[in-house]
Parts: structure tokens; C-alpha cells; sequence
């Protein structure tokens, strides 16, 4: 059976691990080196591992166990008739195609853009790295967990870091767990400009509706943007990302998508931690055996600086402090989703109670 997954990230190399050997299975990668783990690209950035470091596994580790790895290969076209998978280089005939091409970053749409970097690959992390070296300080533009694991982390390297943030809040979490990340994040060096608005930008600094901010190093990290153009020009089905049902099947047969591409109830989960638990249950499907996966439980563990954040289940309901650290959310009487600071350690065993309906203590 062919097995042709289209990206190399978190999901495509996960599928790869587990069904080679099962499997003939060949990865088709548009960047130009093997799998490297984009969580990671703060901690390079700041000097806290080596680029080595973010490399789990050699081009001999493929080869090892029987992947066929493209490099600099663009997908361009599935020819769902033919079963064939169009690229610039050949055509690759395939049984079952796996999507898993994620996202990029979002871009400002602000005048003086192009005076921002955004962070989503290991050159963007290179560039950023170069220039904050040379600057000493850097400004980011976003509340959301790239952000803060971006501005934690140079923070603690000792650099000066400014976080601009239209909204009120930060992760989409109420008032009180976002003051909380908040005070951790200043005590770590951040210095935060919340409800405030970029409006243009120019090579020394940053303009909003609430003064000039200075600062020749800018980063955009508000989101993502699925990789769907493979499956638009190919005629499957997309909304926001590429829309897939509870299995994984997009609208073309024998065709799949996994991570950050993919949609499903209008929702697009963009974590590796999501992408991989995508992989897993996709692996158990393609073998034939029963599986799913919850689309609707998130689950999501970040590091800040020093100070750990997990997001579990549904926390957009009113939430009650369980101890100063854990503030747990209900819908009734049940409790569906959690958020626990500092020691995130307690966070697997709330988990793990959530998804049983089992009551917390």
C-alpha cells in the first residue's frame, strides 16, 4: 500500500513513524531539511540549545526505517482521478494520501509591514536570532501562546522584550488567569502594551493608537494561517483550513488531513500536541482498527519564562478557583475544562478526570 503524506511536521512525521514498515510511505517536504520541532525555535532564538538541538531525527533515521523523504519537493497537484500526487519534480502514484502541510504565520495587514518579521520556520527563527543579537530588544506583536512563549523566553535570556496586544486578555482566557500570566511575565522582563492597536509601522519603531513605541526588531505572532492551497486547487473541499469529518476524510476519497491545514466543526487546532494526537488515531484508522479522536476536548501545555500554563477541555463557561493555582470551569454541575498555573504536573490527573466525568478534588 503507497502512503503519501504531504509535510514533514509534527503530524506527517508522526504517521510516518508509526506506519513504516506497514506501509510504503514517502514524505513529501517543500523545505529543504528534515523535521525539526518548531516549539522549540524560541529556546533556539533566546541561546538556550544549539540548532542541533532541534533536530530529532537524521536523515538516516528515515532511511533506517524505509521512509521515502522528498526534500524540496512542491506539492502541487492531486489528481484524485489518476490517484497521483502532481509535484515539481515528478508524479507520485499513492493508494492513501495523508494532508498535513499546517500553517504559516498570519501576516499584519498594517502599513510598514514589511518592516515585521513573523516566526513560523527555522529561517525565520535565524533571521530573528541575528537581529536580536544586534538590537538587544525585540517587540511582539500578539497575546497568544507563540507570543508569550517567544517573549518568556528572551526575556529570561535577558533581553528587553515589549508585548503589543489589541485585546484585553491573554490566550482568549478570562480576566483573573490572564492578570495571573500577566504578573509572571512581568516579574520574568515583559513589558506588556494591552489594548493597544498597531497601526503602521516604520524601520525604527511602531505606531499605535496609543503612542509611538520604539524599536527597530518586530515580530508578528497573532496566528496562523492553514496550508490549504494544495487541496483548493485540487478541488477538495476547504473553509478556513481543509475540511475534514470525524475520521479525517476530506471530501476526496482515500485522501486524509491532519494538524494545522485541517478543519473540522470550524475549528482549527494549532498545536503540534494536537497535530501528533491527530497522527496517532489516523495511524490506528488506516490500519483498520477502531479508534477517534475528541475533536472537541483541547488540551494544551505551554511553558512561559519559567511558569507553566495548561489549557484543558472547555473554558469559556463560568470557572471557580479550585486552590490559587487551579481554576476549574462548569457547565451545570460538571466540570469541562481546567486551568492550571505554575505546576502543570497536576494538569494530567484533572485530565484525565475531565474526559471520564469524574469529580475533582
Amino acid at each position: 500500500m503507497e502512503l503519501v503524506i504531504v509535510g514533514n511536521g509534527p503530524g506527517g512525521v508522526e504517521l510516518a513513524k508509526r506506519l513504516a514498515g506497514e506501509f510504503d510511505v514517502t514524505v513529501v517536504e517543500k523545505e529543504n531539511i528534515p523535521h525539526y520541532s518548531k516549539p522549540l525555535l524560541s529556546h533556539y532564538i533566546a541561546g538556550f540549545i544549539p540548532e542541533e538541538k532541534l533536530f530529532p531525527y537524521s536523515r538516516e533515521w528515515y532511511e533506517e526505517r524505509g521512509i521515502n523523504l522528498l526534500l524540496g519537493t512542491e506539492a502541487r497537484l492531486i489528481d484524485k482521478s489518476r490517484k497521483v500526487l502532481v509535484t515539481d519534480k515528478d508524479e507520485i502514484p499513492y493508494d492513501t494520501l495523508v494532508i498535513a502541510t499546517g500553517a504559516r504565520a498570519r501576516e499584519p495587514s498594517i502599513p510598514g509591514k514589511e518592516h515585521i518579521l513573523t516566526l513560523r520556520t527555522l529561517n525565520d527563527a535565524k533571521l530573528i536570532k541575528e537581529r536580536l543579537e544586534e538590537e538587544g530588544e525585540i517587540t511582539i506583536l500578539g497575546g497568544g501562546f507563540i507570543s508569550l512563549e517567544l517573549a518568556g523566553n528572551l526575556a529570561k535570556a535577558g533581553y528587553t522584550v515589549r508585548v503589543i496586544h489589541r485585546g484585553k486578555t491573554l490566550l482568549g482566557l478570562d480576566g483573573d488567569l490572564s492578570e495571573r500570566i500577566r504578573v509572571e511575565l512581568e516579574g520574568a522582563g515583559v513589558e506588556f502594551h494591552l489594548e493597544t492597536n498597531a497601526l503602521w509601522a516604520d524601520e525604527e519603531g511602531l505606531k499605535t493608537d496609543k503612542g509611538y513605541i520604539q524599536g527597530r526588531l518586530k515580530v508578528c505572532a497573532f496566528g496562523i494561517v492553514p496550508n490549504r492551497e494544495l487541496a483548493v486547487k485540487s478541488g477538495i473541499h476547504a473553509g478556513r483550513g481543509i475540511l475534514i469529518d470525524d475520521r479525517f476524510r476530506t471530501s476526496a476519497r482515500d485522501v486524509y488531513a491532519i494538524g494545522d491545514c485541517a478543519e473540522h466543526g470550524g475549528v482549527v487546532r494549532g498545536t503540534a500536541k494536537a497535530a501528533v494526537e491527530q497522527a496517532k488515531v489516523l495511524a490506528n484508522l488506516l490500519r483498520g482498527a477502531d479508534d477517534r479522536y475528541d475533536f472537541s476536548f483541547r488540551s494544551a501545555f505551554f511553558k512561559f519564562a519559567d511558569f507553566g500554563v495548561a489549557i484543558i477541555g472547555r473554558t469559556g463557561s463560568a470557572g471557580s478557583w479550585l486552590d490559587e493555582d487551579v481554576k476549574i470551569f462548569y457547565e451545570g454541575e460538571r466540570p469541562v475544562g481546567v486551568v492550571v498555573l505554575g505546576n502543570t504536573q497536576k494538569a494530567f490527573r484533572i485530565e484525565k478526570a475531565i474526559k471520564e466525568g469524574l469529580p475533582i478534588d
